[in-house]
């Protein structure tokens, strides 16, 4: 009698620990959004010469801070000792022209040395602007009609141990993420297999309460959806 008892409670248990879960997950599933397909966006800035010059400072290295307007580098116009046929560099000019950084942000890479070569437009450093930070989530087609602009978002972010940030979604993008890529799914073949597509949303953070967001880096979000 008390073994019976004893497996009538343990079945009783299981039953509501599986109700309770399975509640949970209905309700979460109902008014909640979630996916692990989700990335640190910002604007990454190259920082680059307008003109051909030799690189003869380099004032900065990967991950420093940068204040808009402080040099990065300076390029002066290279010396050759065959001004004919241009070959046979000189050393360069004690002095240069200031490379200035067009916004605050930090070094994300670094694409040149003192004493290189660097051709109009090419980079000499790229920063990422921290003022203009958001969360680009890649949302299941199935569930993008229950997104809209102005939802709460939750953001658990891996670099910061999991900390969760707030946001709100911003926009929703009018194609699929395939739709950019750079071979675009064919539907021309007769043996063709349905495969689900995802959306780009775009999500603002409302504050990181000073914490450092870096580009690329994998957040989960969880929409609020009613």
């Amino acid at each position: 009698m008390r073994r019976r008892i004893l497996i009538l409670s343990v079945i009783a248990i299981i039953l509501i620990a599986g109700g309770a879960y399975g509640i949970n997950m209905w309700y979460q599933n109902t008014h909640y959004v979630t996916t692990t397909n989700a990335q640190v966006s910002a604007p990454l800035i190259a920082v680059s010469t307008l003109g051909t010059g030799q690189v003869i400072k380099l004032d900065v290295d990967i991950g420093a801070w940068i204040e808009k307007g402080q040099t990065v580098a300076e390029i002066a116009t290279p010396r050759f000792s065959d001004n004919t046929s241009r070959q046979g560099s000189e050393a360069p000019p004690a002095s240069g022209t200031a490379i200035e950084a067009p916004v605050s942000g930090y070094v994300a890479a670094i694409w040149s040395y003192p004493g290189a070569i660097v051709s109009a437009g090419s980079p000499i450093v790229t920063l990422y602007d921290v003022s203009n930070v958001w969360v680009t989530a890649n949302i299941d087609e199935t569930a993008i009609s229950r997104i809209h602009p102005g939802q709460d978002v939750d953001i658990s972010v891996d670099s910061l141990d999991g900390a969760t940030l707030k946001g709100k979604v911003q926009g929703i993008a009018s194609a699929t993420a395939a739709t950019f890529s750079l071979l675009p799914q064919s539907n021309t073949n007769a043996n063709f297999i349905k495969v689900g597509q995802v959306v780009p949303v775009k999500i603002i953070v409302l504050k990181t309460d000073g914490a450092s967001l870096f580009p690329g880096s994998s957040v989960e979000v969880k929409i609020a959806t009613n």
